[in-house]
């Protein structure tokens, strides 16, 4: 977890930093605080790379001599490379890394170890390719200084005022590096952010230049909360974000209209400004003109405004459910198998051509489901709640929105529309939502008791699959700490 802040300034103080060697092998140096920070992103991401090129693939070659196709292990940095070797001796290969602080220097080795298995296991999971290099132009320009290095620390954060901390950065130019005429080695650099709450102990801080952003990496606070003994089971939809067993309904803020039709027009324009593009090689091509650039630039900025302001509401109301309330039931839904395509429908009667199979209409439930952000909300409540003390059961989904909160009557028929619920035996009436909120306490509630096939489980971190039949709702999963 981590404290993330905006940098309003940098400010450079002492000697000036040597920032390597040009194409004709003379030395510079600066003080410009722009370009120091570019400087230690660069390097950053060298010494990055420098690690990620000993990683391994795999694949399928053929061997020259014997003809033989085998599967082979091969270093991503191709099959030239080298040992790896340590950070000095990197200094002295690389001129640029010469006098960048130990502190920043020895970060790219934990923080690509991190990232190269957190890949895998995605890989895993959902797919797709092996990690690849940090990109100057594609990546952020961003680098990561530890806090606890040396014996006096590095990258100090000082609060000067209620809402303005500075953080510093220190290093050193070496004897044989020095500026001529000055006789100071020492340098400092002051990173200005604004905080809007008290910075806890925090063991490195993350700097994404790009974004202008700064991150500490630091224990999550403590949720304070009263125990009430309240119970509530909620209910995710695309309607209503959150529907709870007490009747609220929880709505994730959309895109304004304004957005919408902003956004659309910056689409149709950008249509334009492809087939315009088209002409020198197509939207693959390198070129790209400024316009189109700047076209980008702007829908880039509409959906980061959308997907801040959905963040802050997942992390402000998941926070409010845990105070709230001592147990939470929530189903156990998998989002990736609901969000995926419909498979083609081929016409019998005609070879090549296709039936249609609802994947426009499919499309758009897919992107309700996504945009309401279902795994984001579930995973809040894991972490959150294990920080807190409280419950968060999952409970097996199926038939919660067709069963009868009230007599327990389960049928197809029950369920009118989207939002109307009428039990066909004791003809209770309600909202759809409202009631399959009550279905899921109810089972959570059953799994706390005892009363369902399941058993107490202390912690089982991965949901089991939904089951279709008469005993659904014994089939549940419980995170919790004791």
């Amino acid at each position: 977890m981590s404290q993330k802040v905006r940098i309003i300034k940098v400010r450079h103080a002492g000697a000036s930093v040597y920032l390597g060697d040009d194409s004709c092998r003379n030395h510079c140096w600066t003080r410009n605080p722009e370009r120091i920070m570019d400087w230690l992103c660069d390097g950053w991401r060298t010494r990055f790379n420098q690690h990620r090129e000993h990683r391994t693939i795999r694949r399928y070659m053929e061997d020259v001599e014997s003809r033989e196709r085998m599967w082979v292990d091969v270093p991503l940095g191709g099959a030239t490379v080298g040992e790896p070797f340590k950070d000095s001796e990197a200094r002295i290969r690389c001129s640029w890394l010469a006098c960048i602080p130990s502190a920043v220097l020895a970060s790219p080795m934990r923080v690509e170890n991190s990232e190269w298995y957190a890949a895998l296991k995605r890989k895993k999971i959902n797919g797709g390719r092996v990690p690849g290099f940090k990109s100057r132009k594609r990546d952020p320009r961003y680098f990561v200084c530890w806090r606890n290095q040396n014996k006096t620390g590095n990258a100090v954060y000082h609060q000067v005022s209620r809402k303005r901390g500075v953080v510093v950065i220190t290093g050193s130019v070496k004897k044989e590096f020095r500026k001529p005429g000055e006789t100071g080695c020492r340098w400092m650099l002051s990173i200005h952010v604004r905080v809007s709450q008290p910075v806890r102990d925090y063991t490195s801080v993350a700097v994404n230049w790009t974004e202008r952003t700064l991150a500490f990496t630091n224990e999550p606070s403590p949720i304070r909360r009263n125990a009430a003994g309240k119970q509530t089971g909620i209910d995710r939809g695309c309607v209503h974000t959150l529907a709870l067993s007490n009747g609220t309904m929880l709505d994730m803020p959309q895109p304004s209209e304004r957005e919408k039709r902003e956004y659309l027009r910056l689409q149709r324009k950008l249509a334009r400004q492809d087939m315009t593009n088209s002409r020198r090689g197509g939207k693959t091509a390198k070129f790209q003109s400024k316009r189109r650039k700047l076209t980008l630039k702007r829908m880039s900025s509409i959906r980061r405004r959308v997907n801040n302001r959905k963040d802050d509401w997942v992390a402000k109301i998941t926070t409010r459910l845990v105070e709230d309330y001592d147990l939470i039931a929530l189903e156990a839904l998998d989002t990736r198998q609901m969000t995926r395509k419909p498979k083609p429908k081929q016409d019998p009667d005609h070879r090549g051509r296709y039936l249609r199979n609802g994947s426009a209409s499919k499309a758009g439930l897919n992107r309700s489901i996504l945009g309401n952000r279902w795994t984001d909300i579930q995973d809040k409540l894991e972490y959150k709640t294990r920080l807190a003390g409280t419950r968060l059961i999952l409970v097996n989904p199926a038939y919660t929105s067709q069963t009868c909160s009230k007599c327990g009557h389960c049928a197809k028929e029950n369920r009118e529309s989207q939002a109307d619920f009428e039990c066909r035996q004791c003809h209770a009436r309600m909202n759809a939502d409202l009631n399959a909120a009550n279905n899921i306490l109810k089972r959570g509630l059953d799994h706390l008791l005892g009363l369902d096939e399941a058993g107490h489980a202390e912690t089982e971190p991965d949901a089991q699959p939904a089951y279709r039949g008469k005993d659904a709702s014994a089939m549940t999963c419980e995170t919790s700490t004791r």
